[in-house]
This record gives structure tokens, C-alpha cells and sequence, in this order.
């Protein structure tokens, strides 16, 4: 397999969640990386170690169980938190490894503080801030298409999947949410009001910048109950003083309809692959990204958004 080499860190995930697996390693070629091998620090849990195990089984790969890497690689995808996610931080930093970091936020603001301070170059998993849709509405607000920019609204429905995240769905998926927002915008201190509990399966916020564009947004997981897996619903509508915008980032895809039914087929690059194919860019020097830090103020952004919830007081924040 060719391409620009990559090592796969970690398989920790939440629940039977294994990103690696299901998420990055499927849409590597398509970007232009190969894997050379997996490996996992041996101080993680045991079924981290059997899902990277299993992964590298099933690319054909070394599997490296260790406290350091050893292979050769030019970049990292990272499915590693905490104390592991730090230590490999400061191991492609002095290697010079960029690395793709999958979940930032399921660490606190304290560990992405540490983490910021050892790493180098980061690519945040954040894939769907990187959707084509989004990428030209982007391009259409910044050349003023629609005007001045007055109002964007992001919705984000998941199906039960893996369950509820033990840190809650604001961490684990509303971050999408507002980083579209944050991209949107850009830097802008926001008064807003949000709605949730500190671990809820829901979150709900209204808020208005200094430069008086409304935000919105919404992120739900189903019960589990429900069932399924995957993106249900994946929305941005961006309002200007002479237009608007909808981006449905569950797209781009064939919606097909036959005497036998209705299937939806994926058509054209995903948002998974256009992130993977921006850590190509990275890797080759073609791309710079925000520095670490950029996750510390993202962190503390869904802290202010996760006090507002829980004490039902609108708050002030900069992202």
C-alpha cells in the first residue's frame, strides 16, 4: 500500500467505540496515508489493547505493545486520553510527528492544558468543520455572498450508537457544533443561555456576539433504545443581510428511489476523508494548523456553555 506513512497510537474509546477501526483506518488510502503499524502503550485497559490487537490483525500491520513507538512513521492518528494521550504528545513532538487527535475534549481543560504545552503540530478530529458544504459556505460568508453575516444555527442528531459518553454529549459530539460556530464567526466574545445537565444526553444554546451575529445550536443522541449508529442529522444555516445558507453535513450523498424503495448512497468525499486528506496536507507541509493551545480555548468555551446549563444563568465567554 502506498502513501504517506502514518502510525496508528491507541485504540481507547468509549464504550465499544474504536475509532481507529471504524472511523480513520477505513478512509486512509482514499487521503493518501498508509498505515505501517499500530501500537498502544501497555498501561491502558485491556480492551484497548485487544481492540488495537484486532486492528492491526486486520490491516496486516506490526503491532507494537510499549512505552514508546519504534517503527518509523510521518504522522500519528491518536485514539488515546489522558496521561497516555500527554506522554505521546511530547513523543511526536520531539520525533516531529504530526499527529491526528481523535476526541480532543473527552479530556478536561487541565489535561488539554498539559497536552498543549507537549504537543507540536495537531490536526483535532473535528472532521466536520472540514465538510466541502461547509468549507464553501465558509468561503461564501468570508467574499460577503450573502451580506453581512447576522445568524448561524447548528443541529447535530446521533442515533444511540455506543450510548451516552461518560463526560456527556457536549464534550463528546456538541463540540462539532461549536467549532462550526467558532469558524463562523470567528474569534467573538458571545453572551449566550444554554440548557442541559452537566452529563446530558441533549444540549441546547442561544447566544448573540459583540458584532450582534446570533448562535444557535442543538445536539441530541436518541435513547438507546433506538438503536442504529451513525449521524442522523447534521444541519448549518448561516444568515446574512442578503442571502442565506444550508449545508447538510450528513451529505454529500445520492438520495435513490427505486420501485423496491428509498436508499441514501454516499457520493463524493465525506468530511472523515477531507480531514485525513488535510493531515496529508500537514504532514507534507502544506497545510499549518491552529496551534495546540486553539483546544484550550475550545475547552473553555464548553465549560462556560456547560455552566450556563447547569445553573440556568446566561454567561459570557470568548472562543
Amino acid at each position: 500500500m502506498s502513501g504517506i506513512s502514518v502510525l496508528l497510537a491507541g485504540a481507547v474509546g468509549t464504550g465499544r467505540q474504536h475509532h481507529q477501526a471504524d472511523m480513520w483506518a477505513p478512509r486512509l488510502e482514499a487521503a493518501g496515508l498508509a498505515p505501517v503499524a499500530v501500537w498502544t502503550p501497555p498501561t491502558v485497559r485491556d480492551e484497548a489493547i485487544a481492540r488495537a490487537t484486532d486492528l492491526a490483525n486486520g490491516l496486516g500491520v506490526e503491532l507494537e505493545v510499549s512505552a514508546q513507538p519504534r517503527v518509523a512513521a510521518s504522522g500519528a492518528v491518536v485514539c488515546l486520553r489522558g496521561a497516555e494521550r500527554i506522554a505521546f504528545a511530547r513523543f511526536a513532538t520531539d520525533a516531529g510527528l504530526p499527529i491526528l487527535l481523535d476526541k480532543p475534549t473527552l479530556d478536561d481543560t487541565a489535561e488539554l492544558e498539559a497536552f498543549a504545552e507537549a504537543a507540536g503540530a495537531v490536526v483535532p478530529g473535528h472532521h466536520l468543520g472540514v465538510h466541502p458544504g461547509f468549507t464553501r459556505a465558509l468561503s461564501a460568508v468570508r467574499g460577503a455572498e450573502i451580506g453581512l453575516l447576522r445568524a448561524v444555527n447548528a443541529d447535530l442528531v446521533v442515533a444511540a450508537g455506543d450510548g451516552l459518553s461518560p463526560v456527556g454529549e457536549l464534550r463528546n459530539h456538541g463540540v462539532y457544533l461549536v467549532d462550526l460556530l467558532r469558524q463562523a464567526t470567528g474569534p467573538a466574545q458571545v453572551r449566550l443561555q444554554a440548557h442541559g445537565t452537566p452529563k446530558a444526553d441533549a444540549f441546547t444554546l442561544l447566544g448573540q456576539t459583540e458584532r450582534d451575529v446570533v448562535v444557535s445550536m442543538h445536539v441530541s443522541r436518541t435513547a438507546e433504545s433506538a438503536g442504529g449508529s451513525g449521524i442522523l442529522r447534521a444541519v448549518v444555516r448561516l444568515l446574512g443581510t442578503d442571502g442565506s445558507l444550508l449545508v447538510d453535513l450528513a451529505r454529500p450523498s445520492i438520495d435513490v428511489r427505486t420501485p423496491r424503495g428509498r436508499d441514501v448512497l454516499p457520493f463524493g468525499e465525506d468530511s472523515v476523508t477531507a480531514l485525513l486528506a488535510r493531515f496529508a496536507a500537514t504532514i507534507a507541509g502544506r497545510h499549518r494548523p491552529a496551534p495546540a493551545s486553539d483546544l484550550v480555548t475550545l475547552s473553555r468555551a464548553l465549560d462556560g456553555i456547560a455552566e450556563s446549563a447547569s445553573s440556568g444563568n446566561p454567561t459570557t465567554l470568548t472562543w
